[in-house]
């Protein structure tokens, strides 16, 4: 499991909200395919908001499943 401690990439510190940000945006438009494909289109009023929150909504799952459990 990654954890919440930076990741040594090729001598570079990376923090795991940028890694569960970049897996986020693989899954966000792997989710808009889907969702273009099924036609949810005519109920989104604002598409580019719907898709912002989508983001967010991943990448806050993605990084809420690093938390180490507690004692």
């Amino acid at each position: 499991m990654l954890g919440l401690r930076a990741v040594d990439v090729l001598g570079l510190f990376v923090e795991p909200a940028v890694i569960c940000l970049l897996a986020a945006l693989v899954i966000t438009w792997g989710l808009r395919w889907i969702l273009d494909r099924i036609g949810i289109n005519h109920l989104v009023w604002n598409r580019a908001l719907f898709d912002f929150s989508l983001l967010t909504a991943v990448t806050a799952m993605l990084i809420l499943s690093l938390r180490v459990p507690g004692p």
